[in-house]
């Protein structure tokens, strides 16, 4: 397995228009748009992640956007053990999760990495995933034995 998708548009796997292109040709500014952390899934192959955006104007004109979203009412299903997705949200959090697999069984390197990578959180690491990062990235390999030990009782 691998993990899924982020950002994009599932199953299709077809990433957003880049920041740039949709500036260069609409009257629009795109503020923010960063992955959403904690969003995907817990699992053993953790879900993609959703993200956040943020769009205006240079001169604060109205304007519209005409936009289909998805997984709103209906957040994306877990497989195989794994967690739920987050339900997306727009405007401007509602929080379930999405992931493939028993969230216990991911690698720890692969979580501290997506720690380090601000992916998930190091509370949703030790929560979701058994896993104890310290603040400096590395794992603490003992307390993350006692906390998969205690969630496989």
């Amino acid at each position: 397995g691998r993990d899924g998708l982020s950002a994009t548009a599932f199953p299709s796997g077809v990433r957003n228009v880049p920041v740039e292109v949709n500036e260069t040709i609409s009257p629009v500014v795109i503020w923010k748009k960063e992955y959403r952390q904690d969003s995907g899934g817990a699992g053993e192959f953790r879900g993609g992640l959703g993200q956040i955006m943020e769009v205006g104007t240079l001169d604060d004109a109205p304007f519209a956007i005409a936009a289909y979203y998805d997984r709103i009412d209906h957040p994306p299903r877990g497989r195989d053990g794994g967690r739920n997705g987050m339900a997306g949200r727009v405007a401007l959090e509602s929080g379930k999760k999405l992931g493939l697999g028993n969230p216990r069984r991911r690698a720890v390197a692969a979580v501290a990495d997506d720690v380090r990578q601000g992916f998930i959180s190091p509370d949703a690491a030790r929560r979701d995933y058994g896993v104890a990062v310290n603040d400096d990235g590395s794992v603490d390999d003992g307390e993350t034995a006692k906390l998969r030990a205690v969630a496989a009782e």
